[in-house]
Parts: C-alpha cells; structure tokens; sequence
C-alpha cells in the first residue's frame, strides 16, 4: 500500500497539470459547440445548429469534407511514401554508403529549418513569374509551369517539399534502431550465409517494427494537424481547387477568419474541432488495431 502511495505521489503532478491543460479545454471545446459566440458578446446557446451548419450548408460542408479527405491523404502519403523513404534512408545510412556521413548531415539539416523558411524558400522556387525554377526552364528553352498555381501539381509540389523538410527526423529514428540491433545477430546471419537482402528483410526490417510505430503514430499527429506549410504555400483559401485545403485552414477561416456571416464564430470552430476529433480518434483506433499486428515483443 505504501508503494502505491509513492507512486501516486509521483504521477499526480503530471495528472493535473495533464487534466488541466489538456482534459478541460477538450471538454470545454466540446461544451462550447453548442454555442454561438464571436468571442466578446454573451454566448447563445444553438444546440447541434453548428454541426447542422457544418454537415448541410451547401458552401461549408463540402469545404470540410474536402479538407478531411485532403488530411486522409496526406497522411496516407505520409504512411506509403514518406515513412518506406525514410527507412530506406537509414538501411543505406546503416550498410554505411560512400560519404554516408556527410549525406546523413544534409538530408537531416532540413529537420531544424523553421517550416516558415522553407515554405518562403519554396514559394521563392515555384513561384511562376519570378521562380528559379522557371527561369531555369527558360534559359534551357523547356516548358514552364505555373506549378503551385496548377491543381495537378501542388499537392505533389507540397509532398515533395515535406519529404525533403521532414525526411531526417524518421530517418534518424530508423537509424538509431538499426544501430541497436546487435552486432552478434548480424554476424550471426552471414555465418549462416543470408546475403543482404536476407538480412534486410529477414533481420533488419521486423526490428525495425517498434521504431516504425513510433513514427507513424507521430506522423498522424502532424498530417491531422498541418496548418503551417500550405498556409504560407498557398494562402488560407487552400490553393486553386483547394488541393491544398486542410481541416485547420477552414477551421482558421471560419472561426478567425470572419468567412461565416462576417464575423468571427468560437462556437462553429469548437464544432469543426469536436467533430475532427471524433475523426482523429476513428483513424487512431484503426491505426492502434493494424500496428498491434506488427508489434515486436523483446
């Protein structure tokens, strides 16, 4: 019993300060939905008009929906595209390639740029009058694009910029696995005569597993919350078409950004976060039941 004690006298601070910060603005989010309120004047109570709003209006719902399926496959990207990359970045940093040292430093350099910088710098790239990319174009007399400007290639422009920005911190995980497996069980491998690709498929990869969870659960945090990147990228608006239109721009837009009747509405950007919630914990649930497959017991 005593040992119990100790033990809650050892969680209950980070308890409170978890239930403070976290727990009641959830529930106050929540509890604020249900109202309409622009943030200065008395708080009307709407019951569920603002999830009504939300699910029937013919100019917000497709907006969100589209938003979410924009979120669903970034994250989707970000699982089959980014994350495989990643790995493959740490096996060849790990099998030590020529100059791998240097490489490792600038494929990880991109990691601590502020995302605000390289969305200046990328914008600085693609931008279709006065873009390095198509003054290069010109100069070589091939076809120029009007790229960020152009429905089909700005969703591919976006994920390449955050492979570039965000490929080292995955990398770097992966990597710091693999140097963790011991060196007995490689060796182990060779004497038993598996070649490379044995070793990578049969070793390598399902060690690799924890860390590859690891990755995922933090890379749905970000792809359920990006905001930053294509905001400077495109602008609120989520580009022509609103390729680039995510769940916190039209939160941004409707709750700050006075689109809704001309003003600013708390309550309808608490309804947009609860019912991105649900969402979150939907794909969550889905994420936590196909990773429980793949876990690796040490």
């Amino acid at each position: 019993m005593n040992k119990r004690r100790q033990y809650l006298f050892f969680i209950t601070p980070g308890f409170i300060l978890y239930t403070v910060f976290i727990i009641i603005p959830i529930l106050y989010v929540i509890y604020l939905s249900f109202f309409e309120w622009n943030g200065l004047t008395e708080m009307t109570f709407v019951g569920m008009e603002n999830f009504k709003l939300l699910m029937t209006d013919n100019k917000i719902a497709p907006d969100f929906w589209s938003a979410v399926k924009n979120n669903l496959k970034y994250l989707l990207c970000i699982w089959f595209v980014v994350t495989p990359l990643q790995f493959i970045t740490a096996y060849f940093f790990y099998v030590r390639i020529p100059a791998f040292k240097y490489i490792k430093f600038m494929v990880f350099m991109p990691y601590v740029i502020s995302t605000t910088i390289v969305s200046f710098f990328a914008t600085i790239i693609f931008n279709p009058n006065i873009g390095i990319l198509n003054s290069v174009l010109k100069a070589l007399n091939l076809p120029q694009g009007s790229w960020l400007g152009d429905p089909n290639w700005t969703f591919k422009i976006f994920i390449m910029i955050v492979i570039w920005q965000s490929a080292g911190s995955g990398m770097m995980i992966f990597y710091s696995n693999l140097l963790d497996i011991p060196k007995d069980i490689m060796e182990a491998c060779s004497i038993d005569g598996a070649n490379e690709f044995q070793k990578f498929w049969h070793i390598l990869l399902p060690l690799s597993l924890p860390s590859c969870a690891s990755i995922i659960i933090m890379s749905t945090i970000w792809a359920l919350s990006v905001f930053d990147l294509p905001y400077i990228l495109v602008g609120s608006t989520g580009g022509v078409k609103g390729v680039l239109d995510f769940v916190n721009m039209v939160f941004y837009r409707y709750t700050f950004g006075s689109v809704l009747n001309a003003q600013s509405n708390y309550g309808f950007g608490a309804a947009i976060s609860t019912v991105m919630l649900i969402v979150i914990i939907i794909v969550t649930a889905v994420q936590n039941k196909i990773l429980s497959r793949f876990e690796y017991d040490n």
